[in-house]
């Protein structure tokens, strides 16, 4: 009967230690800071505030789409990461407006996205999702 006990609270430690996220996982945070029209709404550029542990590095998706009539602009794009620093930092990037798509105006947008950060040890994966007020230059 002890040993039973035993295996099943060793059982129930091992999963309890798999299942514990990681540090990366903990900390990890991405703000919007500010979006801004490029030439006449075709693209967007996108600041974000980003926190991650040291060591990170990788790349986030952006999208947006913002109402225009009855209908939905809608924009892609990405921002760089080349290393986390464990301190907020900037990041910016470029959401184009897909061919033949409405153009983006200035005004409130939802913005969101997903970074994928990794070292040789371990990846994060933050994601986010915003309202945000598009800005002219």
């Amino acid at each position: 009967m002890r040993r039973i006990t035993t295996i099943t609270a060793l059982l129930g430690l091992s999963l309890v230690a798999l299942l514990t996220p990681t540090p990366a996982s903990a900390a990890s945070t991405v703000d919007v800071t500010s979006a801004t029209l490029v030439a006449r709404g075709v693209a967007v550029d996108i600041t974000l505030t980003v926190t991650c542990d040291p060591g990170l590095s990788g790349a986030t998706e952006l999208i947006v789409r913002q109402r225009s009539g009855d209908r939905v602009a809608y924009a892609s794009g990405w921002a760089p990461l080349d290393s986390c620093t464990g301190e907020p930092q900037t990041v910016t990037g470029r959401a184009w407006v897909e061919g033949g798509g409405l153009a983006l105006n200035p005004g409130v947008a939802l913005i969101s996205g997903g970074f994928e950060l990794c070292n040789q040890d371990v990846c994060d994966y933050p994601r986010f999702e915003q309202t945000v007020r598009i800005k002219r230059k």
